[in-house]
């Protein structure tokens, strides 16, 4: 079984690969799609070292989604440094641009996700306090 430390150096790799692609590619828009992903997937990465819990979250990660990222923004790279453009170039070159928003969208997602539990512990933990202190007569909001 891969450790987590493996997995995190793995997810790093990917990050400067992310980066490198985007250095190639050409274009405001698109460059600004990337970096937003890049930014993202280091997020999750950091997440995953401060939560060894979320190994599971990270491996699906390194197993499917970032190395088809990295083969898309290298095909994308590769078709935009062509000398002359063509239907087909443009075509794929949308349908990666259109895939990078859902992709987005996905690492976002994945990244509010690793937050669930400390979402319930919150919650739970204010809950608990706030009965205590009602009931200790502390809140103003005490019944009389």
């Amino acid at each position: 079984s891969v450790s987590q430390l493996e997995i995190i150096r793995q997810g790093e790799a990917y990050i400067k690969e992310i980066h490198a692609c985007n250095d190639a590619i050409e274009g405001a828009e698109i460059s600004a799609k990337i970096d937003r992903m890049e930014n993202s997937v280091r997020m999750i990465i950091a997440r995953a070292k401060e939560r060894p819990t979320l190994t599971d979250t990270l491996r699906r990660l390194m197993n499917y989604y970032l190395p088809t990222t990295v083969k898309l923004l290298h095909a994308y790279a590769d078709l935009d440094k062509q000398q002359k453009s063509s239907s087909n170039i443009e075509k794929s070159k949308r349908e990666i641009e259109d895939t990078i928003d859902v992709l987005n969208d996905a690492y976002d997602r994945l990244f509010d996700d690793m937050f669930v539990d400390t979402s319930l512990d919150i919650s739970t933990d204010v809950e608990v306090m706030r009965t205590m202190l009602e009931r200790e007569g502390l809140t103003g909001n005490e019944r009389k």
